[in-house]
């Protein structure tokens, strides 16, 4: 019998801004309705963007207090004392709050309802403040990841502090990773590209207004036709959303465009579960862009575009590649 869903954050296979999880193991409440499973996920969705993940709705609002009685049921809220479970704690990425849900949720249906329509894979969102919300998680994500990283990234905070040095983020977004890395090291210059328009778009008026735009530069340009050479000293690869192709094309670009000693950081889209849940993940992760890579190709793919050191570090919320030039 198939689990109710549960919606839990973003994985940092993603996207320089990681993708949503939805996990399907078993939990109290509708678990062999599809239909149910959507309410689960919508549910979970609105509260978040009400605040009612920490507090209980008034009796006046029986929307919000049929919708809490279903993510109890679900096991994602505690009944007494009233909050989120730690099933549901545990599976957020470090540092995102559970406001970041809600966003997180609206991207997941936008998406489903693409893939429904016969959209084509990846991450082809449009709407600005769709945007904003995942650019606003991710710069904190990346962040924790690099901390979580640190013993595999010896040097590298003090790197990024000395004169000149420069971060590459592939699939900018709306920059988060660009304008959290040039807030944390004040004299970082930060360059991301991405092929999408309205994300390139969002990532410059994201830039300027953080007052960034004499640091960073946003390209609308893909990964694969980079051209820089011993330009940057910390470069990020979201594999969530570079098909395989695109990625082996661009691996060898990159290490040129790494300096000596400059470390590569790629979140990539495992899948270890079987069963229904290996099945969606596996699907998941091809609409998003980039299919699902194990460690051990990722590791193959860095080898031989020319990278050295590569670690496979897994993490409570995935995997990352760390390697360096």
């Amino acid at each position: 019998m198939m689990g109710g869903v549960v919606v839990v954050g973003v994985r940092p296979g993603g996207v320089g801004e990681g993708v949503v999880v939805v996990d399907d193991h078993d939990v109290a409440g509708p678990a062999s309705d599809p239909t149910g499973q959507l309410w689960v996920v919508a549910t979970l969705g609105r509260l978040a963007g009400q605040g009612l993940l920490e507090r209980r709705a008034d009796s006046t609002d029986p929307e919000a207090v049929a919708g809490q009685r279903l993510l109890i049921a679900a096991g994602l809220l505690n009944a007494d004392p009233f909050g989120p479970s730690e099933r549901l704690r545990s599976l957020l990425p470090a540092g995102a709050p559970l406001a970041s849900i809600h966003g997180f949720v609206r991207e997941l249906l936008a998406m489903l309802s693409r893939y429904a329509e016969g959209a084509a894979p990846g991450w082809a969102e449009t709407d600005p403040e769709l945007i904003r919300s995942r650019g606003a998680a991710s710069g904190t994500v990346v962040l924790s990841i690099l901390d979580r990283c640190r013993r595999y990234l010896p040097g590298l905070a003090e790197r990024l502090e000395t004169p000149g040095a420069a971060f590459l983020d592939v699939g900018t977004g709306a920059a988060g990773a660009v304008i959290a890395l040039c807030r944390a090291h004040t004299g970082l210059r930060a360059v991301g590209v991405d092929i999408s328009a309205p994300m390139v778009t969002e990532a410059r008026v994201q830039v300027a207004a953080a007052g960034l735009g004499d640091r960073a530069e946003i390209r609308e340009q893909s990964v694969a036709a980079i051209e820089d050479v011993d330009a940057f000293d910390l470069l990020w690869v979201p594999q969530a959303f570079l098909p395989e192709s695109v990625l082996a094309e661009a691996l060898p670009r990159l290490h040129r465009a790494a300096r000596r000693g400059a470390a590569l950081v790629m979140a990539i889209s495992t899948n270890s579960d079987t069963g229904v849940s290996g099945a969606v993940t596996d699907l998941r992760n091809l609409m998003t862009g980039g299919g699902t890579l194990s460690p051990q190709a990722a590791a193959t793919m860095l080898q031989a575009a020319g990278f050295s050191e590569v670690e496979i570090v897994v993490l409570p919320a995935g995997t990352v590649m760390v390697a360096h030039r």
